[in-house]
This record gives C-alpha cells, structure tokens and sequence, in this order.
C-alpha cells in the first residue's frame, strides 16, 4: 500500500524552556495516540521526527505508526532550522518511494514545521532544496510560527501555507496538536476515498491560530523580544534558565518567569553560549525556580550567575568555580540584578 510520509520538525530551543516544551510534548503525545486510533491513519500514515537547537537531529526516520515511539523532547540553545530542512530533505529523498514504470510511489510527504523563534543558521540554502533539488517534493508544508518572536517574512519564504499562534500558552497549543491530528487523519481518509491526499483543511482552523496571507500584519522589533540567562541555584547547584521579555514602553528588559533546566552529560553555561547582555536593560529577575531566592548575583571571578537574597548576609560559594565570596556586611550594598551590573 501507498504510504503518506508525514515529517515532524519541532523547535526544541531555549525559547520552548517551561510550558511551550511541556504543552509541544504533551501535544506530540496525544497526536501519536489518536492516529493509532484511527484504522485509516494505521493503514497510511508513517511518521519521522526530526528537533531542532543548535543542530538537527533526527529522533526517528520514516517509522510505521505503530511502531514510532513518541519521542522525548528536550530543550538546548540555538534554532538551526537551515538544519532541520537540510536533514529533511536527505531522509526524504532516502526514504520516500518514487513512482516508476514498475510501481507507484509513496504519497507526496507531508511536512509539518513548528517554530517559536528567529533562526540562528543561514537557511537560505535549505529553501532552495526544497525548490529545486528534492525528490519527490513535498505535496505541502505547513510552518507553524508559535509567539510574537517567530520570523513570520522567513516563513513565508519556504512555504504558502504559514499559520501563527500569536500567543503561546498550553490550552493553545494543545487545541492545535488536535487540530493537526484530524487534519492528518482527514488526508490518511482522502486517500482511501479519492485516491489523492486532500492535506490539511485550513477552513477548519481553531480561533487562535491564524492563516498568514498578504495582508497579515505582524509586529517585529529591532530587540530580541526575549533573552535569556543560565544561572544555577546557589543552594541546590541545580541550571535553570530565567527568561526576560522586551518592553518596547520602557525599552527595558522585564523578567517573565524562571525555568528549571535537564542538562545532559557535562553540559553547562559554555554549552549555551547566550548573547550578552547588560544588567542595565534588566529590571530585575524572576525568583530561582528551586529555593525561590527573589534576587541573583554574579561572580566577579568566573562569571556565573547565580541566585541569591538581598536580605541575607552570608558568605556564597560560587556555584561555577567554588571561590567563597565574602557577602557585603548589613549596611553595604549587594550585588545582583537590582543594581547596575555588568554582565556583558
């Protein structure tokens, strides 16, 4: 039987820390579970995941549904979607059966892209694969920009079909995951019933994602509209990451929430390699995830940072290079975010 190959690149960067991971995984989940539901979607559908960070890679080739594993997504820096295509376009081309004078060839594969940020490789070249070197094209691509940091002009560069969750949240992306799942359900049955895959129903779109056309506006800014820092508790030695959101009003940087961190292996703050920032477009910070101290520091030595309380007054072991820092006695002034420090 005729597969429909259907390719899932998910963004797995920094910017996906917190709920955005947990609501993509959660939504990836009750995907895989509701296509094995369906006996058209068994008979049809064959699956591949690829993630992006600061590399693609690719979590399983073109698998039978039901024997794809429902991947584990984790969360490193950068978004190399020049990447993901890139390796996109190899497994197509290795794994999806042409039409030849003996046989027919697999449906044209489905590809669904989602993506909540600006690239961090030059993607210009994967667009032109797409374009004119992969075999058999894709029968459509569906870019799914999630948040206001998405770059909405880059994805319409790839593909027609762009479509944007401005606000981000976890019901949201959920409604989408079971959107996505009967649209992919509805082509699996198009192909029993007509013999040509029908791909995705845009009319049937959920209220909070938009269909980008022309006339879409979307506002952009010269900032980043998020950055983050890795910082490590000082009391559990445990990374999280503290994510802040651009207020274009103040043309500050406003704290927005702490999130812990799953480091594999030896990985560290090198391992990140964040832009730099300065303390004085921060306003303040989120409290550590882990002991929920409301302020943090930085070390003069090593660079670390790390969270800390205004109101105590005790030594600090640097939790990056184990040098005691002597703690500013009660009637001087502490270090941390809510004074002017450089971090850059």
């Amino acid at each position: 039987m005729r597969r429909l190959p259907v390719y899932l690149l998910l963004d797995c960067s920094e910017s996906m820390v917190g709920d955005g991971i947990n609501a993509v995984q959660a939504g990836v989940e009750t995907m895989f579970r509701a296509l094995r539901s369906d006996p058209h979607a068994l008979e049809t559908v064959w699956l591949s995941c690829i993630t992006f960070d600061r590399e693609a890679r690719l979590l399983f080739p073109l698998t039978e549904l039901t024997d794809a594993q429902t991947p584990k997504l984790r969360v490193r820096p950068g978004t190399a979607l020049g990447a993901a295509l890139d390796l996109c376009a190899d497994r197509i081309q290795i794994e999806v059966k042409r039409t030849t004078n003996e046989q027919k060839g697999d449906w044209r594969p489905l590809i669904i892209l989602l993506t909540d940020g600006q690239p961090t490789d030059d993607w210009t070249a994967a667009l032109k694969r797409f374009g004119l070197n992969v075999k058999p094209r894709p029968a459509n691509i569906y870019a799914i920009g999630c948040g206001q940091d998405v770059d909405i002009d880059g994805l319409r560069q790839l593909t027609d079909i762009v479509l944007h969750l401005p606000e981000m949240t976890e019901e949201r992306i959920r409604k989408l995951f079971v959107w996505l799942t009967a649209s992919v359900t509805e082509g699996s049955r198009g192909i029993h019933e007509t013999n040509a895959g029908r791909g995705i129903n845009l009319d049937k779109l959920p209220e909070t994602i938009v269909k980008v056309d022309q006339n879409y506006l979307h506002q952009s800014s010269d900032s980043p509209r998020q950055i983050f820092l890795f910082s490590v508790c000082s009391k559990r030695r445990q990374p999280y990451l503290m994510r802040y959101r651009f207020d274009k009003e103040f043309g500050i940087y406003v704290p927005v929430a702490s999130h812990v961190m799953e480091l594999e292996g030896d990985a560290g703050r090198d391992s990140f390699d964040l832009p730099k920032i300065s303390s004085e477009e921060l306003d303040g910070c989120s409290p550590c995830p882990y002991c929920h101290a409301p302020g943090a520091s930085s070390c003069g030595n090593c660079g670390t940072i790390f969270c800390s309380n205004p109101e105590e007054f005790e030594d600090v072991v640097c939790p990056g290079c184990q040098t005691t820092l002597k703690s500013p006695g009660p009637n001087e002034q502490k270090v941390s975010f809510r004074v002017r420090q450089s971090l850059s």
